[in-house]
């Protein structure tokens, strides 16, 4: 709805009615928490709280926020398992007229650290990360605490140096909050060893490197404004990574529609193979997203089509029981790519998830038979990749 809100403010097409129905629905979670349905949560009120929260905000910044119902909320900020629903709650009754709880709120939202335990769910999507970018953001956008945003900018500084992986939330959060202190003020100086000059400049620069620059690169800070250097690199590895996991673990077998085990090494164009994946994890991973790239000699065969070309209704015993297993597991979502298979699960702690699928030989070659792959989607640094295959020959 923020997203919805915002678009229609930048002037784009917006259907009222959509707009309408999101208001309605967060009007209701404000006056009627008991109707929110948050599964998986381990700390129910801090969910809701967060969920209330964010409605306040986006009715707010629409001037349709009911003041009683912030007061009400502010009353349960014990609550708050973060310091972001604090100040979204703390714009909220700023801009709805209340700036003494307001102000409060937003003094307490600065001294609420989010829980460091990635084992505890609130179902917000959130992170350490994703919730600092969004406050920095906020206190930008509406020019509040100069200071404290410089504070904040430095942590989360730190904190987006050291993460390899990043959600989706995270991802979005960082570029609201680069997108808002962008275009602050203020003249920095560098010097670097790629260039004899100085650089100079009062808004972000990007310079494109390659690889024997990169290995001698030093930057040093030769002004008196505060500097952030930020370097990407991309390439191709030289051979497929080992097999890996943390908290989430993936493995793949290849079958024929007998059940039995089946070589890659050995297809005909036109043959058929089973793949079976098995996911585990040591924690629940509620939302995890299993992709499992084909080779370029391989085709799906889309199970859901009506008019497809195979099925697996009429296989022997192993393979039935592979599907029972699959009826079984908390799948959200199927698809079936050009070039991949992907699933969003659910996945309890050490209850494996089975998963499978069919696939056609096609194009005679040998191919590269690229790894599996599942990571939890909003704890990023939970993910697997399963052990590489022998090459996949197919022959005419």
């Amino acid at each position: 709805m923020d997203f919805l809100v915002r678009a229609g403010e930048q002037g784009y097409s917006v259907p009222t009615d959509a707009i309408n129905r999101g208001n309605e629905r967060l009007l209701r979670y404000l006056q009627d928490p008991g109707m929110m349905s948050i599964p998986y949560a381990d700390n129910l009120k801090a969910s809701k709280f967060a969920v209330q929260s964010y409605a306040a905000l986006v009715l707010a910044r629409q001037q349709k926020a009911p003041l009683g119902a912030l007061r009400e909320i502010w009353e349960h900020r014990a609550d708050a398992a973060s310091g972001l629903p604090l100040l979204q709650l703390g714009v909220a009754l700023k801009t709805m007229g209340d700036a003494t709880r307001g102000e409060e709120a937003i003094a307490l939202a600065l001294k609420t650290p989010r829980n460091s335990d990635e084992r505890i769910w609130l179902g917000d999507y959130g992170s350490s990360l994703r919730d600092n970018a969004l406050m920095l953001s906020l206190l930008e956008e509406n020019k509040l605490l100069p200071d404290e945003q410089y504070t904040l900018l430095n942590t989360l500084s730190q904190q987006a140096f050291g993460e390899r992986w990043l959600s989706t939330q995270e991802s979005n959060a960082l570029f609201l909050a680069a997108r808002t202190i962008q275009d602050l003020p203020g003249k920095w100086q560098a010097q670097t060893s790629f260039s004899a000059e100085q650089l100079t400049g009062e808004k972000a620069q990007n310079s494109n490197l390659n690889s024997d620059q990169l290995v001698t690169l030093q930057v040093s800070n030769s002004g008196d404004q505060p500097l952030w250097l930020r370097m990407d690199a991309s390439g191709y590895p030289q051979s497929a990574p080992l097999p890996a996991n943390n908290v989430l673990q993936i493995e793949r077998h290849i079958l024929g529609t007998d059940g039995k085990s089946k070589s890659l090494d050995s297809l005909r164009s036109g043959d058929l193979v089973l793949v079976w994946l098995q996911v585990k994890a040591s924690n629940s991973v509620p939302d995890a997203l299993v992709v499992d790239l084909l080779p370029a000699g391989l085709e799906l065969e889309n199970q859901n089509l009506a008019n497809g070309s195979a099925s697996l209704e009429q296989s022997g015993g192993e393979v039935q029981n592979l599907l029972n297993q699959m009826q079984q597991a908390s799948i959200k979502h199927i698809e079936f790519r050009d070039d991949r298979f992907v699933a969003a699960v659910a996945v309890d702690e050490y209850q494996p998830v089975t998963l499978v699928y069919l696939a056609r030989a096609v194009t005679p070659g040998t191919y590269q038979v690229p790894q599996p792959m599942v990571e939890s989607m909003y704890v990023p640094q939970w993910r697997a990749t399963g052990a590489a295959e022998d090459l996949l020959i197919v022959r005419p």
